[in-house]
Parts: structure tokens; sequence; C-alpha cells
């Protein structure tokens, strides 16, 4: 046994030592070069960000800075930088980025300042096809107000293109959106008020008067919540003149009557007399036209209407015993 063990310890002495697979050279080598590749990946990364910012910076913001001027040239110079930026962003980015889904939306709003509807609608639609894309995805980058504004910009332009129909449906969409952001608040948003106010220009000019009407009334519910009661707003005076002009052009003169007479109650002796001057000249000072941008002044009712239903207005606040004689 004592001369087995012995044989064991010497043929164990003369092994050659195992090769383990490390050597202290050929790792540092590769150690070296991995973190010189991923220093080279680094810096080219941040250079990407740094030119894209610069590109940000030098057209995004230009853009917007125009678009605030809101004088011809400068909307043009503001479409012209979105869309050095787009045509950059389409090559460096994926066509459903979120930030190429941001400059369709600018651009679509200036295009729908120079009245160029089409082309509006288009940039619109594809900001529209983007968003949608994106919640479908899971992605929370986009929320219920983005969707909200680019339906509302959406329906202005249909709006303005006399696609009356369409525009109605879509401004109700966008009202869905936003009553259900403004539903955990116990005062009324600026935005179903302005959404609301364009459905009853809708309505009015699809003829639906009693649909007009209403919602019309939910503006002044509304509206009278939001300015804390003050009933002599100009707001809800304009409103009412809105309202008085649609039921004369509905043949219903004794309820224009009684609107005109609210209208001039709640208007100043100044804005009172304003006001008559303005409806005995034939109605408004507004253009009178069928855009979304309505005046609140804004009437289609004839000439010879508004002046019988302001007579006799005027006769019932000066003379209230003439109505009962």
């Amino acid at each position: 046994e004592a001369s087995s063990s012995s044989l064991q310890r010497k043929c164990f002495r003369n092994l050659p030592p195992r090769n383990f697979g490390f050597h202290r050279s050929n790792s540092f080598s590769i150690t070296s070069s991995a973190l010189a590749t991923a220093s080279a990946a680094y810096q080219h990364d941040i250079d990407r960000r740094s030119k894209w910012l610069c590109s940000v910076a030098e057209h995004y913001l230009a853009g917007l800075v125009r678009e605030a001027r809101g004088e011809p040239n400068d909307y043009k110079s503001a479409v012209n930088h979105y869309n050095r930026l787009l045509s950059l962003a389409r090559v460096k980015l994926d066509h459903r980025h979120p930030h190429i889904c941001a400059l369709l939306e600018r651009r679509g709003a200036v295009l729908f300042e120079q009245q160029k509807l089409q082309c509006s609608m288009l940039s619109y639609l594809a900001c529209l096809k983007i968003l949608e894309h994106q919640q479908a995805t899971g992605s929370n980058v986009f929320n219920k107000a983005d969707l909200a504004r680019v339906l509302y910009g959406i329906a202005r332009v249909l709006h303005d293109k006399e696609d009356y129909l369409d525009a109605l449906h879509t401004y109700q969409r966008a009202l869905a959106c936003q009553r259900d952001l403004a539903a955990g608040s116990s005062r009324p948003t600026l935005d179903v008020i302005t959404t609301l106010c364009n459905i009853s220009r809708v309505h009015h000019l699809m003829g639906d008067i009693d649909a007009a009407l209403v919602a019309n009334q939910e503006v002044l519910q509304l509206a009278t919540i939001l300015v804390c009661g003050k009933m002599d707003h100009p707001f809800l005076i304009n409103r009412l003149k809105i309202e008085g002009n649609i039921l004369v052009e509905a043949g219903r003169v004794e309820d224009a009557m009684r609107t005109f007479i609210e209208a001039a109650r709640r208007c100043c002796d100044i804005g009172r007399d304003r006001m008559i001057n303005t409806l005995m000249r034939g109605g408004s000072n507004s253009r009178g036209g069928n855009g979304s941008q309505e005046d609140a002044d804004a009437g289609d009712s004839s000439v010879l209407s508004i002046r019988s239903a302001t007579s006799m207005a005027l006769i019932a606040f000066l003379h209230p015993s003439a109505a009962a004689a």
C-alpha cells in the first residue's frame, strides 16, 4: 500500500499542468476591445442625439415661434421649418414615431390657418393614424387629450370645407373625449364649451334648428357655471344674441323677442345701446360666414326679420306695459 501511494504521488507530479482556458493577455485584449466598441457606440449615439436636438432647435422651435406670430409670411416659414424636420425625422426615426405625429399635427394647424384645407386634412389624418396606432400598441406617449385635440382640428377642417355631416360626427367624437377628461372636475372646461359652440353652428347650417338651440342652451348653462354666474358676461350676452338670431330665422319671433330682451337687460347702458344699434342696422358686425371660427355675434337671419324682432324687443324693454296692450 505504501509503495502504491508513493507511485500515485510520483505520477501526479509528472502530469503536465492543466489548461483552464484562462490567459491574462487574451482576457485584457478582449476587455479593451469591448470597452472601445462600447465607447464608440456611446459616442455615436451622443452625436446622433446632439444632431437631432440641433435640428429640433433649428426647425421645430423656430416653426413654433413663426406660428405664434400669426402673420401670413410667418405661417409660410413655419410650414417650411416643419417640412424640413419631417424629412429628417422620417430618415432617422420610424414612420410611426411620436415625434412625427407631433410634427404632422403642428403642420396641419398651420395649413389650416392658411386655409389650405386639403393639405391640412391630409396632415391631420396622418397624425391621427399614428396616434391611434400608438394607443393600439399600448403606448402611453399620447393620451385622450391629444386625441381630442387632433379630432377637433380635423372637425374644423371639415367644417370649413362645408362637409357638415362629417364635421358634426368628428366634433361629437372630440366632445366625447373632452367630456371624459372633464368628468373629474366640478367645473366645465373651455374646450367642451368651444366644441359645443361649433356643434350648434353646424346644426344651424344643416337646418336642424332644434338641435342648434339645444346645443346653444347647453353652452349657456356651462358658460354660466364657468364664469361663476356673472350674467352680464359678454360671452353669455353674445350667445343669447345668436340664439335670438336662430329663433328669428325659424320664424319664432316672440321667442326671439324674449331672448333679445334678456340680452339687452344683461348689458350695461353703453353695451345695451351698442347692441340695439347693431341689431337695428341689420344684425351683426361679423362676416356672417360659415366657418368654424365662429364670431359670437354671427347670425344668418334676414335684415327684415331681425329688425322686426328687435323693434318688438326694444318696445317691450322700454315700455313693459306695451306687450299687455
